[in-house]
């Protein structure tokens, strides 16, 4: 968003970032394995290739590495106060004031929130957590400090960064319990590596590099129908799951255990070659049973059945929409951003909400993604909001404020999309919300939503002077 404004000559803007360096995802998240399950030329920007990727799916370090070569590269860090975590944002007529939680201020006329969503950890309710006697903490918080060599270990959850961390430990610890609730649609994947000559042929060949991304964009763009539901994708996707899971796991009892009871794509579709191995190594044991309560230095599952552990590894995930969690953002009127909410996560066009003037959001509700990089998903809202703001200034305007009938018609017709899609109504993921509505998700193909992401339609929106 900040090299785009400043290409288009408005180069007054300033980043607030709560930590000590830019990064996100990729800074907070430092376990072991910790990589992006989409290929890295498909997962970087656009105007911003990358063609000495390491491998087809980077580890975290190298991602963190290539955010702060881009940032650097344009200049950004005069315009980034960082230790700035934001604690309120109020609408004061004609522009935003901004309360840090270390007391100062500052004034802006629009505000755009680029807050992620996977950085604030999701820990279980377990009963007794709280007085655990050994040593604790979730993969989005590694302990590096902690050596687990020798240690019995428990990693609780199954899902991405388990997938990941569990390869990774399984030879240095003396026993790994591993917590399953809900076993997982594994994919395989493979670490393929780029070779030297390939990195070369990238970098003097930049038109090679395109074409691979492209290949790579429409291999998973090609993905989307297993998500309406489409027998086809749906029955061949399913069969590669099976035929992965033969090949890995010997044991019967075994895959029964690892075998998903719910449609393919209703979660987050996963990938692997190296967990199901993990799985079976004679220090891993995996454990179905639920978990009744952490006593001591145990956890009992619901068989009452007690096994002492060193360390505990929360795996359980994030919670894609509590990055507002302690955040004030009051608009016109003192409609305060909970109470817009109160009434289902949404946004209108996915970047902007009736009620705040001048405000917009990246990877607002329902702009993720189950099958592509998110990565377009930014580029297009990028676009569009910087259309909306050169609009608001090219005819004299003070504010520019989506319509509610307009935000409402967007919502309608985009939970009526979902309902036609594998999420709706077959299994509970973070996709949802308590109420069951999704919030999360795009309900079409990338190509729709950056058609539709263009350029901001004035008629949506009400213009001030």
């Amino acid at each position: 968003m900040a090299i785009q404004l400043r290409k288009a000559g408005l180069g007054n803007f300033m980043l607030y970032e709560k930590a000590d360096r830019v990064g996100g995802t990729w800074r907070e998240n430092t376990y072991p394995g910790v990589a992006c399950d989409v290929p890295s030329h498909l997962y970087s920007f656009s105007f911003e290739p990358k063609a000495d990727w390491s491998k087809v799916f980077s580890p975290g370090d190298e991602i963190q590495e290539y955010i702060e070569e881009i940032t650097a590269k344009h200049d950004l860090l005069p315009n980034i106060r960082f230790g700035s975590e934001l604690k309120k944002a109020e609408w004061q007529g004609e522009g935003w004031q901004l309360t840090f939680s270390d007391g100062s201020r500052a004034q802006a006329d629009f505000l755009i929130n680029g807050m992620g969503g996977l950085h604030i950890p999701r820990f279980p309710d377990i009963p007794g957590m709280e007085n655990y006697a050994g040593t604790s903490y979730h993969t989005a918080e590694w302990n590096h400090n902690h050596d687990l060599t020798g240690k019995r270990v428990a990693v609780i959850g199954t899902a991405a960064s388990a997938i990941q961390l569990i390869p990774e430990i399984i030879d240095k610890v003396s026993h790994l319990d591993i917590y399953q609730r809900t076993p997982n649609w594994i994919m395989p994947r493979p670490f393929m590596e780029y070779s030297e000559r390939t990195k070369k042929l990238f970098t003097r060949l930049p038109l090679l590099e395109k074409l691979h991304r492209l290949q790579i964009y429409l291999l998973f763009e090609m993905r989307f129908p297993l998500f309406r539901r489409d027998r086809f994708f749906s029955k061949r996707a399913t069969k590669m799951f099976i035929k992965h899971l033969e090949a890995q796991v010997a044991d019967p009892a075994l895959r029964d255990q690892l075998m998903p009871d719910y449609p393919i794509g209703c979660k987050r579709i996963l990938a692997s070659d190296s967990y199901f191995p993990a799985l079976q190594c004679d220090r891993a044991t995996l454990i179905t049973d639920p978990i009744d309560r952490i006593e001591g230095d145990s956890i009992v599952t619901t068989d009452e059945v007690r096994r002492p552990v060193d360390t505990i590894i929360y795996a359980t995930g994030f919670k894609p929409w509590d990055q507002m969690e302690g955040v004030e953002i009051i608009g016109r009127g003192g409609l305060t951003m909970n109470q817009y909410l109160s009434r289902g996560i949404r946004a209108h066009r996915t970047v902007a909400m009736p009620g705040f003037p001048n405000q917009f959001m990246l990877l607002g509700p329902n702009s993720g993604l189950g099958h592509n990089s998110v990565i377009l998903m930014i580029e297009a809202q990028v676009s569009y909001i910087l259309s909306a703001i050169q609009h608001t200034l090219g005819i004299g305007a003070k504010t520019v404020e989506a319509k509610e009938n307009a935000a409402d018609a967007f919502d309608e017709q985009l939970q009526h999309d979902l309902e036609g899609t594998v999420w709706a109504g077959h299994c509970k993921s973070w996709y949802q919300g308590d109420d069951g509505r999704i919030y999360t998700l795009w309900p079409w193909g990338t190509r729709r939503y950056m058609r539709e992401m263009k350029c901001a339609d004035p008629s949506e929106y009400e213009f001030t002077s």
